[in-house]
């Protein structure tokens, strides 16, 4: 469980990244994939504060832009 005083939070208008953001007034999650989209204004309540969620399964071996748009092939599994 993360702890309160450990909780990033991101305001409505920064581009805070790929991520779930959760409205910190009525709960309702933006979800954002691309770097350089804004987070906007929640839907629900106009609230602009949101607690932060960011992507935590991005791949080791994806290192550039380009690696997301062509990864390099896993490894297979007992092979070299």
């Amino acid at each position: 469980m993360v702890e309160p005083e450990t909780k990033k939070t991101a305001k409505a208008g920064e581009k805070p990244g790929p991520g779930r953001y959760i409205c910190i007034d009525c709960g309702r999650e933006i979800l954002i994939d691309s770097t350089d989209q804004d987070l906007v204004r929640c839907p629900s309540c106009a609230c602009e504060m949101y607690n932060c969620l960011p992507m935590t399964h991005i791949r080791p071996d994806i290192k550039t832009p380009e690696d997301v748009m062509n990864p390099p092939e896993r490894k297979k599994p007992g092979k070299s």
